[in-house]
């Protein structure tokens, strides 16, 4: 009799351990489904855009015309996210752009050579929606940077003279950028990213250059 009810007792006590190990199996699945870290990924992108603005340091001609210019940059830079629950991506990036002032509206007036450098960088946060190969995107970045503008209104920048009529002036600036943007993934790990924004820069608490639109072309890699 002893021996039956060793035998009933230990039929239940694996029942009860396959019983045990399949809820565990559950739960750990589930845990594995809405864990918090859920990767990350980086990449580089190309961009060009329309800087607005003013740099009131920019000098004036004779007739009072400022050389501040506006026009189409171009450059690149690169971006890293972590990916935290199911929506949720945060991370940093950074970006130089230059705008040659031969394609700006002071071509007439600046000689060649001069130009306007931005580099900037800062904190990003965005939600994404994973829509099987496209992946939606929007969100923002909070950032600082720099402003380098060379105006050159007298010489040439192939020659060795001094231009005594000339600017450089540099200016730091905090921006806030918010985005939007599309992901199509190409494999699981390699994306084609685009994505459009807006910076919004300020010095002073003033508006201030560099402020336009930017597109962007890249690759992002997940893992």
């Amino acid at each position: 009799m002893q021996q039956i009810f060793g035998f009933m007792r230990a039929k239940v006590l694996f029942f009860c351990l396959l019983i045990a190990t399949g809820l565990l199996g559950q739960v750990s699945e589930g845990l594995e489904k809405n864990k918090v870290y859920q990767g990350f990924s980086g990449g580089m992108m190309l961009h060009t855009g329309y800087l607005f603005g003013q740099d009131k340091n920019a000098p004036t001609t004779i007739d009072g015309r400022s050389t501040s210019p506006q026009g189409a940059l171009f450059g690149i830079g690169g971006a890293l996210r972590v990916h935290l629950w199911k929506h949720l991506r945060t991370g940093f990036e950074g970006f130089v752009s230059t705008m040659p002032s031969g394609i700006t509206d002071c071509h007439d007036i600046l000689k060649p050579g001069s130009y306007v450098r931005v580099g900037c960088g800062g904190v990003l946060a965005d939600c994404c929606w994973r829509m099987d190969r496209v992946w939606p995107y929007v969100g923002g970045v909070i950032g600082g940077g720099s402003m380098k503008g060379l105006y050159i209104l007298d010489g040439d920048q192939h020659s060795w003279e001094q231009d005594a009529n000339s600017t450089f002036h540099k200016q730091s600036f905090f921006y806030v950028t918010p985005y939007v943007g599309c992901d199509y993934c190409l494999t699981r790990k390699v994306h084609i990213t685009f994505r459009l924004d807006w910076m919004l820069a300020f010095h002073r608490s003033e508006l201030c250059m560099p402020t336009g639109p930017r597109l962007y072309f890249g690759f992002m890699f997940c893992h």
